[in-house]
């Protein structure tokens, strides 16, 4: 099955969307969360993908070499960001900071008006809170938001 550029950056997208609600906040013992600080480190931590387990987090049919290939080749575009590396090192890569700070901000402005403090309160429920959430940065930005859009055809 071939798999498009816009179908894995796709993919890309859905699961950082997926994963900013628990990176977003801390897990305390007990079934508490809290917030994390609206900082630099966890923007990074909440939308940066390891390509070391890219393929836990990437949810398409598609291999490992032909994954990291792909990654590589986005990188080399422009389309996606990446640190610095070593031949044969895992690194990590990332959406554009354009899209992955704003959304992070909503998501925790979403935490916040639905109750969750920087002080640990009762996550009971979190895994619903977080769908919403989800659903709503997908809604706002789209399967394939125009930032990585536009970059794309930049590239092109």
């Amino acid at each position: 099955m071939k798999i498009s550029d816009e179908e894995f950056l796709s993919a890309i997208w859905k699961s950082v969307a997926e994963h900013l609600p628990y990176a977003a906040t801390h897990n305390y013992f007990g079934n508490k969360r809290g917030l994390v600080p609206n900082d630099e480190f966890y923007v990074r931590y909440s939308t940066h993908i390891c390509t070391a387990r890219r393929n836990n987090r990437i949810n398409l049919p598609i291999g490992n070499s032909a994954s990291m290939t792909r990654i590589r080749k986005l990188v080399e575009q422009g389309v996606l960001c990446a640190e610095k590396r070593r031949s044969g090192e895992a690194f990590y890569f990332w959406l554009p900071d354009d899209l992955n700070k704003p959304a992070f901000e909503i998501t925790l402005s979403m935490l916040e008006s639905n109750g969750i403090t920087k002080e640990p309160v009762d996550g009971f429920g979190f895994d619903v809170l977080a769908r919403k959430i989800t659903n709503s940065l997908m809604e706002k930005f789209g399967d394939l938001p125009t930032q990585i859009f536009e970059r794309k055809s930049e590239a092109a």
